[in-house]
């Protein structure tokens, strides 16, 4: 699916009434910042490709725990992350925005905001915060780095 396509999906199953959940970001990443034109694949913990991105001059390559890369624009990285000094120099810890997505039940291929393809399987994620910036986040990996919480961000259990 293009974006368009891909937001037309997303708006159809909220209006049919599709379960939107929040969740907060709670684990700590590695970060450098790109100091030029920088091709991130991101693979999957159990090997499958997921996406490419080109991280540019000034963007940062963050790292999960599980090891899985992706590109954060220069100037969104200090609104959603800050560092976290007691672990170490390279080390972020998430600021708490709430955000809000939508498990998948089937296998979808679109093309992100990014402009390249995304393949997110059945059990996935979508996250739905921005339907002009709509992602995907595996399971494991979305469960690895992410917390369901109230409208506040506070984490529920």
């Amino acid at each position: 699916m293009n974006k368009n396509e891909m937001k037309n999906f997303v708006e159809k199953l909220i209006a049919n009434g599709a379960m939107v959940r929040t969740y907060a970001k709670f684990a700590r990443v590695q970060a450098i910042q790109a100091e030029e034109e920088t091709p991130i694949v991101t693979i999957l913990q159990e090997g499958t490709l997921e996406t490419t991105n080109i991280a540019k001059a000034g963007d940062w390559i963050v790292t999960n725990p599980s090891g899985e890369k992706y590109v954060v624009l220069g100037d969104k990285f200090p609104k959603k992350y800050e560092p976290a000094t007691e672990l170490g120099d390279g080390w972020y810890k998430p600021t708490g925005g709430v955000q809000r997505f939508i498990e998948t039940s089937e296998d979808i291929v679109f093309v992100c905001s990014w402009g390249e393809e995304q393949k997110i399987n059945a059990g996935g994620f979508i996250n739905v915060s921005c339907l002009e910036d709509i992602y995907g986040i595996a399971r494991q990996e979305f469960f690895d780095t992410y917390k369901e919480c109230d409208e506040n961000g506070q984490f529920i259990s």
